[in-house]
């Protein structure tokens, strides 16, 4: 039974949930039933009800008719487009943040790569995938951009499932830690020039691994 506090329950087990697919613990396809996602959770079925509404909000489950709730199995158009927006977002964001950011952001984005290469050397993917995503999000707080916050965070959840498979190898993640090293450096050269094209390349990477993997 996986316990927690009662604050903001069903986030928690949305979140869980979500934790579960990222990692392939559950498919895309497969039923969540809430009397045993109940069970699991150790709660009434009106929490894990809200969560999996939270989760269908976010385009990371499904409610089919008579089948009920699945784990959206997405199509290569759907996550080509994701893939579309979410970088289109990450260049909108590191063109504006580059005339906004502050030392301290600075510093706080170089002391993440710096973990990142740690974990790498220690083999610690999970962790290392984990800074990863606070890097990411970090970016998109160097514009003081709330809206461009906000879009990232409703598409993040979704993406980080394509990006989890895209870099479970440790090569994947040992060039993605350099292309974000580059980025940083482009951001602290002020020169915007150099990350458009590190930006198509990692796009272009995942998406090369990630079509092998989605269906048509």
């Amino acid at each position: 039974m996986i316990k927690f506090e009662h604050l903001t329950l069903s986030q928690r087990i949305a979140e869980t949930i979500a934790s579960q697919i990222v990692e392939g613990k559950l498919n895309p396809g497969e039923r969540l039933i809430e009397n045993e996602l109940s069970d699991l959770f150790g709660t009434s079925r009106s929490p894990i009800r809200e969560a999996l509404y939270i989760l269908e909000s976010q385009g990371i489950v499904e409610r089919i008719p008579r089948k009920g709730v699945l784990v959206k199995n997405y199509s290569k158009k759907e996550v080509f487009d994701l893939y579309y927006v979410v970088y289109n977002l990450t260049e909108i964001a590191l063109k504006k943040g580059m005339e906004t950011y502050t030392e301290e952001q600075l510093k706080a984005l170089y002391d993440l790569i710096k973990k990142m290469e740690e974990t790498i050397e220690s083999r610690e993917m999970k962790n290392c995938f984990l800074l990863i995503e606070q890097l990411h999000m970090k970016l998109f707080e160097l514009p003081d951009n709330k809206v461009l916050e906000d879009l990232y965070q409703r598409v993040n959840m979704r993406w980080t499932t394509f990006r989890y498979l895209s870099l479970s190898h440790p090569d994947s993640l040992k060039r993605s830690i350099q292309e974000y090293k580059e980025i940083v450096i482009s951001l602290e050269q002020k020169d915007f020039t150099r990350i458009p094209p590190i930006l198509e390349k990692k796009k272009s990477r995942a998406l090369s691994v990630l079509e092998k993997l989605v269906a048509e």
